[in-house]
């Protein structure tokens, strides 16, 4: 019996975060390069800043997006040597964060999650794929080199 009540609720589980996962990537992506930071704030994923619990970030210069705010929330290092990243982007009064991960060492960047809050994004997923060159990126560039840098002096 409770091998059926721990099945079932497992299947809950997934059958939630596949919905999230689905419908936070549809109305992310852009066409055939997957999830576009530069413009995430233009999409539904995006929110209107007003959160419970607003967390200070630490500004990334973004000479290529001079639209936007970008801010770094929150970085960790994994097992695997990457650097997971919490982004927050601004542009007016629209808000929305995402969950990247970065290998410093290959120059090497993917988005995992997006979401219209801090709280969301580390549940909901976007994967735009393997981690990929940021070669020909410049947004994807700067943000990677600023979460490195930091890395580096943590």
């Amino acid at each position: 019996m409770r091998a059926i009540v721990t099945t079932m609720a497992l299947s809950l589980l997934a059958a939630c975060g596949g919905a999230n996962s689905r419908d936070m990537t549809e109305v992310a992506a852009t066409g055939d390069t997957g999830v576009s930071l530069r413009n995430l704030v233009d999409t539904p994923v995006a929110g209107d800043g007003t959160e419970r619990y607003r967390l200070e970030g630490v500004a990334i210069p973004t000479p290529s997006d001079p639209r936007s705010r970008y801010e770094l929330l929150r970085q960790r290092r994994t097992a695997a040597g990457t650097t997971i990243a919490i982004l927050r982007q601004q542009r007016g009064d629209k808000v929305a964060y995402a969950r990247t991960e970065v290998d410093c060492e290959q120059d090497l960047f993917h988005i995992v999650g997006v979401a219209d809050t801090r709280a969301h994004v580390e549940t909901y997923t976007a994967h735009d794929g393997p981690l990929r060159s940021t070669e020909g990126l410049p947004l994807r560039q700067e943000l990677s080199r600023f979460i490195c840098q930091r890395a580096a002096t943590a």
